[in-house]
């Protein structure tokens, strides 16, 4: 256990949620669901999902302030050794992959909004998808030391951006419009609120990463809670607003519509390039781990991965938002399901390891399998409550 670095407090690990939270792919879940919901409906759904995940992230990330450990080495113990890297090191690096592509599809349609605005260019969103592709690989692979910096920058930007969308809204529309919206497709909020979890699952997985070093289990937990509901809640909410407002749901063309779309676009690429860079660079590193290669390796990796996902760019991934936030639910939460079964409920946490432990991939697999093939809206939720229980039966009554 390493003592040294129990001291990071609840409100800082609530600032490094926070900085995760404002970004750009938060404000499209509010657009998007508002398409299919009623603000308050939508509002229910982020609330609930939301503190779903921060539930079952509070319990993995006890488990982590108690061992100190990462995400992949505490799911060590359910999947065995090896096992952990595979499944989790596969799951975390496919899903970084894929918010890769969506960003910086993001990110060029913003391009081609402010060439086609101001300088009356016309180039293709999926040229300039891979234009910004390459520069946030080529960050990801030899610039990010110097993250911090555009962070610095970015962050209080967007938060500026999304004040100043406010006062220009509100200055035309009232709250009673927010209140009175009708959408013109449907969707259960049970489906909501699936979607909602999708958003901030892979966070909740990977948070003993982060909340390991928490001075205590108390920070842990107050730190997500604090980061994570109010910043998450508040971007869907003003993404809701923006999009009802402004008459679209397409996040390029509501901050375009704002005024100063030169500005605003530009706003849109920094912070998209930022938290962008972050997806990268973890998606390489899973990768590069999950293939068992030297950290030399990793900055070839990364690049390989990050021309992969400039691919998914260019073939505008965007579109299928919800398909990808869908995917990423489906295989991420039954591994939090695993590690708190085998933590909580068997009590079988050990910090001897197998290579392979079966028991944990197979529950882990039958909770992927259940949350594929049902049709229920609680899908969601009988996935992870499936795979834990399973991995508890397995556990009590095959004994290997």
């Amino acid at each position: 256990m390493d003592n040294n670095k129990n001291v990071t407090k609840w409100y800082s690990l609530a600032g490094v949620w926070f900085g995760g939270i404002v970004s750009v792919p938060a404000l499209l879940v509010g657009s998007t669901l508002i398409n299919s919901l009623s603000f308050g409906n939508s509002l229910l759904a982020g609330l609930i999902g939301f503190s779903f995940v921060v539930l079952f992230m509070s319990l993995l990330s006890i488990a982590a302030v108690v061992q100190r450990k990462p995400t992949v080495k505490l799911a060590a113990s359910s999947f065995g050794e090896d096992g952990a890297k595979v499944i989790v090191g596969l799951v975390i690096g496919l899903s970084t992959l894929g918010w890769f592509g969506i960003q910086s599809n993001i990110a060029g349609a913003s391009f081609s909004k402010i060439l086609f605005e101001v300088y009356h260019i016309d180039l293709p969103i999926w040229l300039s998808s891979i234009f910004w592709g390459i520069i946030m690989v080529i960050t990801a692979v030899f610039g990010f030391k110097y993250l911090k910096w555009l962070n610095y920058i970015a962050v209080p930007a967007i938060i500026i951006l999304l004040i100043y969308g406010l006062i220009i809204t509100f200055q035309n529309h009232d709250w009673n419009e927010i209140i009175a919206f009708k959408p013109t497709q449907n969707m259960s909020l049970l489906q909501a609120i699936g979607f909602t979890i999708g958003f901030i699952s892979v966070g909740g997985v990977i948070s003993p990463d982060y909340n390991r070093f928490a001075a205590s289990k108390k920070d842990a937990v107050l730190g997500s809670i604090v980061g994570i509901v109010p910043s998450a809640m508040c971007l869907l909410a003003i993404g809701a607003i923006l999009a009802i407002t402004q008459g679209t749901y397409d996040i390029v063309e509501i901050f375009s519509s704002l005024g100063f779309p030169f500005f605003a676009m530009s706003i849109l690429i920094l912070a998209t390039w930022t938290s962008n860079v972050m997806n990268m660079y973890s998606s390489g590193l899973a990768f590069n781990n999950l293939l068992k290669l030297p950290d030399t390796s990793r900055s070839k990796t990364t690049l390989f991965v990050g021309l992969v996902g400039i691919l998914l760019a260019s073939l505008g991934i965007l579109s299928h938002f919800m398909s990808f936030i869908s995917i990423l639910t489906i295989t991420i939460t039954p591994i939090a399901g695993v590690v708190i079964s085998d933590y909580y409920i068997t009590k079988s946490y050990s910090e001897k390891t197998l290579p392979i432990n079966w028991k944990g991939i197979i529950s882990w697999g039958i909770g992927v399998l259940i949350m594929l093939l049902m049709d229920s809206q609680i899908k969601n939720i009988l996935g992870i409550a499936a795979s834990m229980t399973f991995y508890y039966l397995l556990q009590k009554f095959l004994k290997i």
